[in-house]
């Protein structure tokens, strides 16, 4: 049995022992006192009887009062230690404040719950370890206490660290001694459960009004239990209204209640499909919207389905979207589909082909109609690049590199021997992949219309070369009609003077040695004429400009001296060798040289100068051909090089046309410009050897 239990007995035992033996006296002198009052009165040892017999009852009344005395000490030592102990052990704050709110004494638990050393707070008041959000709470209350009215309130304490704890206070004031008792709890722990839960109800609250999602819960009868704001807002009815509603709802439509009782008889039965379902909702005002709706239990806290938790959206605008999305869909595919160029689109690291139009199957199948729709650009139809003809290899490409150009170029199918023009592209997939988008036109028939033109070209400008022969024939009869002459004349007289026998060695050699000159020049008129009106396929190859420039002069000098016009070659020895053909060079010379000698033949000797030079610009090898004649008209600068256009009253309109296209075969480009001296200044570009042998594009893969 506890120590304090057994005082409480001893205690109570010994009052009833006191009280026992006080009553005992108190019987025993009120005994006394009435056998002696007879004698007493009667006289007899009366007096000394009385007073024997009242002290005795005094000192019965004393000793019975020292008891009771003695017995409230105890009691009060009693009550003041258990008060002590309870004071010490309580696991609340316990508190003694006077009646302006300081601290007069305070329990181990403040150690314990502020980390506050023993009796630290003492002369310290209440007001001053509060928030100061709560001072005015701490001073109501002891307004309230020095009214001796009882209080109780909550409050924001400072620990000894600094922080705070909620502490709920109950204080009672004690009159008699001025002083205040206090107890507090420490309510952190619930505070921060209910702040949290008002946060997260907060929260809840803001998501749930904020969301544009419709919610609405119905029990397992279809009765109405709850709506969000949203909801209210679609339907056009407040939740007052709404909350209770039973089915038929106010905003199904009157033309749509068989699909919305079908729809509810579902919901009811747990067979709504999880993937939600569609159906039409009316507003308030009238206008109907068409809305998705997502059924799932509705659960309470003890696990209980107790109805149903529905969720809808606007679909309206989704649905006239993707409409309008497919028909643009069914548009594109219809205008790819309708175009005649092959449209594919591959993955560029895996070349996997991810679409296709209709002209690419078409032409696959037209290929090898066994064949199914190809999983791979190689597998189609058309040529593809090798990994050295593109710009950049496309399986090494990032984000950064997008989009660009690939391939712009014209191939031949190695099995089918059609050509396509195809370019490429690098782009981004729907899917975020890096891809090839591919536009491939068979030019198969241009091509062979273009290699007829090309043909016809070459019959061009050599009728063109026949019929500048045919002009020059007279000049030519008479150039060689010279060398032959003299060779004619060389013979003879070698014959006649070996006939005579008077002859010398040296002058019979000397005149075969001039024979032989003759010879040779006749020899190298005719080889050049032959070269000039040859048939031949072009071929372009390594060539020294200075060389075709002197024979192509030299056919136009035999005109020139007709005209009376001076031809200054002014090439360098040191200009690099072109890529050409040599024979279609010397076509363009001589007719740009031709043309510029008939335009200065009326014009005074001093101007009858034709120059021809050349120089390296840009990497290419340009010439020009210079005259002081009368120039080109600015109206007919546009026309100048189109086909049978001529400023001359017997020309065909020919010449400039073939020697543009000559120089475009090469690469090139033909202009002219006015010579700021008088006159027209011809010049064309060719590309140098190397600078075309450089041009190769190098793809590391």
């Amino acid at each position: 049995m506890p120590p304090a239990m057994n005082r409480s007995r001893q205690t109570r035992l010994s009052d009833r022992l006191s009280r026992l033996l006080w009553w005992l006296a108190l019987v025993a002198a009120l005994v006394l006192l009435a056998w002696t009052l007879p004698g007493v009165l009667e006289g007899e040892h009366g007096l000394s009887t009385l007073l024997g017999a009242v002290a005795l009852a005094v000192g019965v009344l004393a000793v019975g009062s020292a008891n009771a005395l003695k017995r409230e000490q105890l009691r009060t030592q009693l009550a003041r230690k258990e008060r002590d102990q309870l004071f010490s052990l309580s696991l609340d704050l316990m508190a003694v404040l006077d009646r302006e709110g300081r601290f007069q004494r305070t329990n181990p638990a403040f150690h314990r719950v502020l980390g506050y050393p023993f009796d630290a707070l003492v002369g310290t008041r209440l007001p001053d370890v509060v928030h100061p959000d709560d001072t005015a709470i701490a001073v109501g209350a002891l307004r309230d206490l020095r009214s001796q009215r009882s209080a109780s309130f909550e409050l924001r304490c400072r620990c000894a660290n600094g922080s705070y704890r909620w502490l709920s206070w109950n204080a009672n004031p004690v009159p008699d001694d001025s002083l205040i008792y206090a107890v507090g709890h420490d309510v952190s722990d619930r505070k921060a459960s209910e702040d949290a839960l008002r946060a997260e109800m907060a929260f809840r609250k803001s998501m749930e009004e904020s969301v544009l999602t419709g919610l609405r819960a119905f029990d397992l009868r279809g009765r109405i239990l709850y709506v969000n704001p949203a909801f209210c807002e679609m339907v056009g009815w407040t939740a007052d209204e709404l909350i209770g509603m039973e089915p038929p709802y106010a905003y199904w439509p009157q033309d749509n209640l068989e699909l919305h009782w079908r729809n509810l008889a579902l919901v009811l039965s747990g067979n709504a499909p999880a993937s939600g379902f569609d159906a039409p909702i009316l507003h308030r005002d009238g206008h109907q919207m068409l809305m998705r709706f997502h059924i799932s239990p509705l659960i309470d806290a003890t696990g209980a389905q107790v109805g149903w938790m529905g969720a809808m959206h606007d679909v309206t605008e989704a649905r006239e979207a993707r409409a309008h999305l497919e028909l643009a869909h069914e548009r594109f595919v219809a205008v790819l589909d309708g175009l005649d160029a092959a449209v594919f689109v591959a993955d560029a690291a895996s070349d996997e082909v991810l679409y296709a139009n209709r002209a690419c199957l078409d032409e696959q199948h037209a290929a090898s109609p066994a064949l199914a729709a190809p999983r791979l650009a190689s597998q189609l139809a058309v040529p593809q690049p090798e990994r050295g003809d593109y710009m950049v290899d496309p399986r090494r490409l990032v984000d950064a590199d997008l989009p660009r150009e690939l391939f712009d170029g014209e191939l031949q199918h190695t099995q089918s021997g059609r050509w396509f023009h195809l370019r490429e592209r690098a782009t981004r997939w729907v899917d975020g992949r890096v891809v090839r988008l591919a536009v491939a036109t068979d030019i198969t028939d241009r091509k062979e219309v273009e290699e007829v033109n090309r043909e016809q070209e070459e019959r061009l400008q050599r009728t063109s070369r026949l019929i500048t022969m045919g002009e020059m024939a007279s000049t030519l009869a008479h150039e060689l009609n010279q060398p032959l002459s003299a060779i004619a004349n060389y013979n003879m007289g070698c014959v006649n003077r070996l006939r005579a026998g008077g002859f010398r060695q040296e002058d019979l050699l000397s005149a075969m040695e001039k024979a032989s000159a003759q010879a040779e020049r006749a020899g190298k008129i005719v080889r050049r004429v032959r070269d000039f009106v040859r048939k031949s396929e072009p071929r372009r190859e390594r060539a020294d400009l200075a060389d075709i420039v002197e024979d192509a002069l030299g056919f136009a000098e035999i005109d020139a001296r007709r005209l009376g016009v001076r031809l200054v070659n002014d090439i360098g020895t040191d200009l690099p060798a072109v890529h050409a053909d040599r024979i279609m060079i010397e076509q363009v010379l001589l007719n740009l040289v031709k043309n510029a000698a008939e335009a200065v033949a009326s014009f005074p000797p001093e101007r009858r100068d034709v120059w021809v030079g050349a120089v390296v610009r840009d990497g290419q090898v340009e010439v020009s051909v210079t005259d002081y004649g009368p120039g080109i008209a600015p109206e007919d600068l546009e026309r100048l090089f189109a086909a049978f256009f001529t400023t001359k009253a017997e020309g065909m309109g020919m010449g400039l046309n073939i020697c543009r296209s000559i120089i475009e075969f090469h690469d090139g480009r033909l202009w002219v410009d006015p010579n700021p001296a008088g006159g027209s200044i011809f010049r064309f570009t060719l590309p140098q050897e190397l600078t075309l042998e450089s041009r190769a594009p190098h793809v590391p893969l």
